[in-house]
């Protein structure tokens, strides 16, 4: 037996054993195919949304289709109305005063759709917060009375 202490063999002693060569390729194995993984990503990413453009267009050629066709089925319904209504009281003045309160209830309806959402274009909330801050600032700019 040796009188030498044995010195404590900790990790915060001393510098560690290198980790094995097959320790260090596992890594590097899995960094590559997570890279590779992130690449296969992207590259599905970059070809969906160019898909997804192209499908944006045709969505919206067909929305251009369906106007007309609206614009039509509407027209035919309000016909259908006041010939309804010409049919049933046997006067022609109100088959087409039908079909124009359709028409005009229409109009109205878009028209109050209209101001509704040009109301909210102009930012109420915003300004109401703008005009808050300003009144906030205006009152601390003003010497406090002592």
């Amino acid at each position: 037996m040796s009188d030498i202490p044995e010195a404590p063999t900790s990790p915060a002693d001393g510098p560690t054993a290198p980790s094995p060569p097959g320790e260090l390729d596992a890594w590097l194995g899995m960094l590559r195919q997570a890279a590779a993984a992130g690449a296969t990503l992207s590259s599905l990413a970059g070809l969906e949304l160019r898909l997804a453009l192209a499908d944006g267009r045709r969505l919206l050629l067909l929305g251009l289709l369906i106007l007309p066709l609206a614009g039509l089925a509407w027209l035919g319904f309000s016909a259908l109305v006041g010939w309804w209504v010409w049919q049933a009281l046997d006067a022609v003045t109100h088959g087409l005063l039908a079909f124009l309160a359709l028409q005009l209830g229409a109009l109205l309806a878009v028209i109050l759709a209209c101001r509704r959402y040009a109301a909210s274009l102009s930012l109420p909330a915003t300004r109401r917060h703008l005009r808050a801050l300003m009144e906030g600032a205006g009152d601390g700019a003003k010497p406090a009375d002592r």
